[in-house]
């Protein structure tokens, strides 16, 4: 029952494929500088050695520092949370004490 449509009539979805063409420029740069980006990562024979990303990526040191430095700020936002949780409690205990 297509007589009642509140939103309109539907765009047909259309595939937009774009397709990666080998640029010769691009696959030097990385060759080039392959080392330095641990992008190059294959094995003394030229073979990809399977697992190579993710062997050592924890020990490259950027994760520890990220860590610590969320924990530092999340402990930072709950010690000031604290502080003023513990002054509304003071200010609701002496202004109202009726209750």
């Amino acid at each position: 029952m297509g007589i009642f449509n509140w939103f309109g009539e539907q765009e047909h979805r259309t595939f937009d494929y774009k397709p990666v063409y080998y640029d010769k420029e691009t696959e030097e740069r990385r060759q080039k500088f392959g080392k330095v980006d641990n992008i190059d990562k294959k094995g003394p024979d030229g073979e990809y050695v399977p697992g190579s990303y993710i062997k050592g990526s924890l020990r490259d040191g950027n994760y520890q520092r990220s860590v610590k430095a969320n924990n530092k700020a999340q402990n930072i936002i709950g010690l000031v949370g604290l502080i003023l949780v513990i002054i509304v409690l003071l200010y609701i205990a002496k202004f109202y004490t009726i209750l």
